[in-house]
């Protein structure tokens, strides 16, 4: 027995060995995966809370004394100050609330005679309050904001407690001088989440059936039935990946639908909340970016299931692709925010990932959009006329 089990052993060692793609596959692969994800996401969560070391952070003031622009201008804090009028408050505020500049600050007016006047043991009124208004889903506000407390507070203990920073006043009654709002800090969460599953769910959906529905036929020789027909091999083709596609939407369909009645949960919301702040309309959106990359990624594991021989050796070659999906995924994180520019939407599965991104984070560009749907569909063609020419090579679809 114990030669039985050796033998059998060593058989089975020399046909893994022997075979160069599953040896790679199975061994060297999950950890090449493992690694360059993790290496990758490591990097994209650095970039979210990086800011360029040569980046001057934009900052509005209203009655800024010297001696505070002075601390505020010392090297290496990069801070460039705009005096402002206090007329111009609602547009920075507007300009922050719409993630256009960094903080805002609001000095009392004659600040320094006040604070040398001010006495916080015998007096009856309140310190003056210095305002520091920030975006903290825009990373620069976020960075700004630390930065400026961090100085005015050192200053503070110097002038022992003669003012106050973000005290509770009739605009900011809890002393949250933030103008994040929910959606804006929901639409955070859900920009880095949803293209990353979505991108995943329409991948695992299309990986599922595309290999089975072409090299398994292959396999199993009703492929090479169907091909010997009068039927035009490029029509087969297109056949063959508008039926894969709609099982594999339907598929991804059933994950996303999980997962957006998970979200709340998730989240720590209400359902009820999360639609006050995406309508039929964003739904609507999702679906036609969902249809367009599953039409991508049917057509791409398609041509490479027609090329190898078997079910196995066709999610061989699918599995690194796995990785470019979740690269993909989280592109908007990577590049900081959703780009505007046409070209980052010519890349197909890439610009999928984008057009996600936006519609989550209420930032949808429909000529972008519609960028996308073109390129996904005429990438999603030339696959289908490049497996229509495999079909037509009998020495790679009989081999």
């Amino acid at each position: 027995m114990g030669n039985t089990v050796f033998t059998v052993m060593k058989k089975g060692c020399q046909r893994i060995i022997m075979d160069q793609k599953l040896l790679f596959s199975a061994v060297i692969m999950p950890g090449l995966l493992i690694f360059l994800m993790y290496t990758l996401m490591g990097t994209f969560t650095a970039n979210m809370a990086h800011v360029d070391e040569d980046y001057m952070y934009q900052v509005h003031a209203v009655n800024m004394p010297a001696s505070a622009e002075e601390l505020l201008s010392l090297p290496g804090l990069r801070m460039e100050v705009h005096h402002i009028l206090y007329a111009q408050v609602a547009t920075i505020m507007q300009q922050l609330e719409d993630r256009e500049t960094d903080l805002l600050l609001i000095f009392p007016a004659y600040f320094d005679e006040t604070v040398a006047a001010f006495d916080p043991i015998t007096s009856t009124e309140l310190a003056p309050n210095i305002e520091v208004w920030a975006n903290t889903t825009r990373v620069q506000s976020h960075e700004a904001r630390h930065i400026v407390i961090d100085m005015l507070s050192a200053y503070h203990h110097s002038l022992t407690h003669r003012f106050s920073i973000n005290a509770p006043t009739e605009a900011a009654p809890y002393g949250i001088y933030d103008l994040a709002t929910d959606a804006d800090t929901f639409a955070m969460l859900l920009g880095m989440l949803v293209p990353l599953l979505f991108i995943l769910f329409i991948y695992s959906g299309s990986m599922t059936i595309a290999p089975e529905s072409i090299s398994g036929e292959k396999e199993r020789g009703t492929l090479g039935v169907l091909l010997v027909t009068p039927a035009d091999r490029r029509g087969i083709a297109f056949g063959k990946i508008l039926s894969i596609a709609i099982f594999a939407l339907l598929g991804a369909l059933g994950s996303i639908i999980g997962m957006v009645f998970s979200m709340p949960t998730m989240l720590g919301i209400s359902f009820g909340e999360l639609t006050e702040f995406y309508s039929i309309v964003d739904a609507l959106l999702l679906f036609a970016v969902a249809a367009s990359t599953t039409l991508v990624f049917v057509s791409l594991l398609s041509v490479l299931s027609a090329y190898a021989k078997s079910v196995k050796e066709a999610t061989a070659y699918a599995t690194p692709f796995m990785l470019v999906a979740v690269v993909c995924g989280l592109a908007s994180t990577f590049l900081g925010g959703v780009p505007t520019e046409a070209f980052f939407y010519l890349i197909p599965i890439f610009n999928s990932a984008l057009s996600l991104s936006s519609i989550v984070t209420f930032d949808v560009n429909i000529v972008n959009m519609a960028i996308t749907s073109g390129v996904n569909v005429l990438f999603s063609v030339i696959c289908a006329w490049v497996l229509g020419w495999i079909f037509s090579s009998e020495k790679i679809v009989f081999s």
